[in-house]
């Protein structure tokens, strides 16, 4: 049953609590922690009508920007803004107990009033708010949209009939139905955390709409394509019977997050999560009709940058989809990738060996069948990737062959044959023949007449091929030959080079004199646009003006200051800051790590530069816990190796950030001096030369919680 959960031994606790709220607030109107009418129309739409939903934006925490917002509230409509948070709250375990009280007692207190009475006590208890399962580091960066989407939908619900809402909150099928119709500005989480809460029997406890496909494509053996078309209660009807099906074969109740269940539908050992744009930038990916041609996110590691560009493509190729999938990352991932596959992106790291010829065009040796060598000029990833047309065939086109076009990648054109089989073929092969028939060689006729070989001696193509299919392979070769080498749509399409690390090259050995031709004014189809005469070839070159380039930069590896002027001239910068709202209300061990991760970037900022702060990425992974593992594993072997990179081994303003100097028990220094002293080394004599102290790492220290609790500092502990 979806109820087994034999990881969070307070699940029937919070379970029970979260039936209590249904009756008490769903099924009445009364209220969770008190005696008054709180879950009424009235009170969720003054409620509705002080959220405005946008407290992502602006300046201080989640709180600071609700109080503004609840300024002047009547006292029930804070006492059922509490409440909210309180069911907002209950699922995920990537928020701290502590975390989850502060905030429902801080709203309440709004009020005038504050929780006091033991039926609150119950529902604020450990048990009860540890959770049942991750929400991932999406659910805290888009917590205000999941409190706007549940707002709606309760406001949703208490609108309808009585009779209405007796029998969906009777029939679990139906009420995840009425729940998924709900409108809500992306995939919220809480269209899979609701039913769940309610229907713990029914549905499963996934947060991710994307977990579910993948455990569908690896035990329900459906195809990617049929999974992702699925609506949502399609998806649960299927999973339930997936777990009827394993729950009969190992004889017991399953949970889908068991080793050696999970191994089989996630078989990755690291969760790779960062933040999405909105989550890292506090505002939304730009959509397609305003996105710079030419924009660089730079910022220090571990930030997101390269995670954003996933986004930043999509929105600037496919905004609607970005609009649909919001919060689903698995299902954004996978419309990159199609979209890799359909040719209209593509992805470059620069380098310090990176060249002009990889770039743009250079000559490439060849060695002939005769065995000699020649030189011939070869295309770069720039120069190719600007010089790709739209696909001269559309997915589902039909020819009278009977073949049928089944997909079309940047290698492979994929036709169904009339028998039903899959015929793959090259592009390269097309487009040989293709250049043949321009060249004056041969014509399509000759291709029907299996004449290619004859007229043609030295063709290097697969005769049985060519021969084999001449039904098909002239129609295809016409159609290439249609198209013109450059027209008006393809100049305006648009396409996304996407380039990591773009400070890590040379830029001006790399780019030459196309630094010129990417400006937005100079573009083929620009009315400055311009053109160049490249060196090898000797061809004219330009670039379109539907070719956006996204570049990222790691400040730690090259400041901003040190980039050429042509370059910054010519691009948008946005700088990527490390954002700890991604880590607030996690805790470990007491420690609250969105406050760990501020002080430690104040101190680094102040003793070396902003360029080299923290990224948040290195926390994301991080599960609020009492115990301490976590964050000895990622000081050991991440955190003070880096500092050790960045502070070039200074061990002294190593200890100012982790705060080691203040700390008066030994043993929760991270860095301490070494058994020897100056003196001990080599005498007390003056020797006239500077030299180091001697400084160790304290192991023992990675395992106190009081060591990274004293990184903050009792001067920070309230801010």
């Amino acid at each position: 049953m979806s109820r087994y959960s034999p990881f969070h031994l307070n699940s029937e606790i919070t379970l029970d609590a979260a039936t209590v709220w249904r009756n008490r607030c769903l099924t009445a109107e009364g209220s969770l922690f008190g005696y008054e009418l709180l879950w009424t129309s009235e009170g969720l739409s003054e409620v509705a009508e002080r959220f405005s939903g946008s407290v992502e934006r602006g300046v201080g925490d989640f709180y600071d920007k609700l109080t503004q917002q609840f300024e002047g509230a009547s006292p029930n409509a804070c006492k059922l803004m509490s409440e909210l948070l309180w069911i907002l709250y209950l699922f995920p375990i990537n928020m701290g107990p502590d975390s989850k009280r502060y905030g429902v007692r801080k709203v309440w207190a709004w009020s005038g009033a504050t929780l006091e009475r033991d039926q609150a006590e119950q529902f604020l208890s450990d048990d009860v708010l540890k959770g049942l399962g991750s929400g991932g580091p999406g659910f805290m960066s888009h917590r205000p949209r999941e409190l706007g989407f549940l707002i709606r939908a309760m406001m949703s619900f208490k609108s309808l009939p009585p009779d209405m809402q007796a029998s969906l909150l009777q029939d679990a099928w139906a009420f995840a139905k009425w729940l998924d119709e709900v409108p809500d500005e992306g995939r919220r989480q809480l269209k899979l955390i609701l039913p769940h809460l309610l229907f713990p029997e029914t549905f499963e406890r996934f947060s991710s709409a994307g977990q579910v496909r993948q455990v569908l494509e690896a035990f329900a053996n459906l195809p990617r394509k049929t999974v992702g078309r699925m609506s949502k209660i399609e998806l649960d009807r299927e999973l339930t019977r997936v777990r009827e099906k394993l729950e009969k074969n190992q004889g017991g109740p399953i949970d889908f997050y068991q080793p050696d269940i999970k191994a089989v539908w996630d078989p990755s050992e690291e969760v790779n999560d960062a933040p999405s744009p909105m989550s890292a930038t506090g505002t939304d990916a730009a959509p397609s009709a305003t996105a710079p041609l030419n924009q660089i996110l730079y910022g220090p590691p571990g930030t997101g940058k390269t995670f954003q560009v996933v986004d930043r493509a999509v929105a600037i190729l496919d905004p609607e989809f970005l609009v649909r999938s919001e919060g689903d990352r698995e299902g954004l991932k996978e419309r990159f990738d199609e979209l890799v596959e359909e040719g209209l992106i593509r992805f470059v790291t620069f380098h310090q060996s990176f060249s002009y010829e990889e770039f743009i065009e250079g000559l490439r040796a060849e060695t002939t069948e005769a065995g000699s060598v020649r030189y011939v000029v070869r295309d770069g990833v720039f120069k190719s990737f600007c010089a790709s047309q739209a696909p001269p065939f559309k997915v589902g086109e039909q020819f009278s062959s009977g073949y049928v076009v089944s997909r079309s990648t940047r290698e492979i054109l994929w036709l169904d044959k009339p028998n039903g089989s899959q015929l793959p073929f090259p592009w390269e092969v097309l487009e040989e023949l293709a250049e043949t028939v321009r060249r004056g060689q041969i014509t399509v006729q000759d291709i029907r007449d299996k004449k290619v070989f004859d007229l043609v001696p030295d063709c290097r193509l697969e005769k049985f091929l060519v021969n084999g299919y001449n039904n098909i392979i002239p129609v295809l070769v016409e159609r290439l030959l249609e198209r013109s080498s450059q027209n008006r749509n393809d100049i305006l399409r648009k396409k996304v080079l996407i380039i990591d690390e773009i400070n890590r090259g040379n830029i001006s050995k790399i780019l030459g004199e196309t630094i010129t031709l990417i400006e937005p004014s100079k573009r083929l189809g620009a009315k400055e646009a311009l053109t160049t005469i490249l060196p090898y070839s000797k061809s004219r070159f330009g670039v379109p003006v539907g070719l956006h380039i996204i570049g990222t930069m790691n400040t730690a590896d090259r400041s901003l200051a040190s980039i050429d002027m042509a370059l910054r001239r010519r691009f948008v910068f946005e700088e990527v800051e490390p954002q700890t709202t991604q880590l607030e209300g996690v805790e470990i061990a007491g420690i609250d790590l969105a406050q760990l991760l501020s002080v430690m970037n104040a101190r680094i900022e102040a003793l070396l530069d902003r360029d080299h702060r923290l990224g948040h990425a290195y926390f994301l992974n991080l599960q609020a816990s009492d115990e301490i593992e976590q964050l000895e594993e990622l000081f050991s072997r991440r955190i003070v190796p880096l500092l050790k990179e960045y502070f070039f081994d200074d061990w002294r303003r190593i200890r100012l950030v982790l705060n080691d100097q203040r700390k008066a028990d030994p043993k929760d220094q991270f860095v301490v001096e070494g058994p020897y002293d100056a003196a001990t080394l080599f005498g007390p004599e003056n020797h006239g030369i500077a030299i180091n102290g001697t400084w160790q790492i304290n192991t023992a220290a990675f395992d106190r919680p009081e060591a990274y609790r004293q990184i903050i500092g009792a001067q920070y502990a309230d801010r």
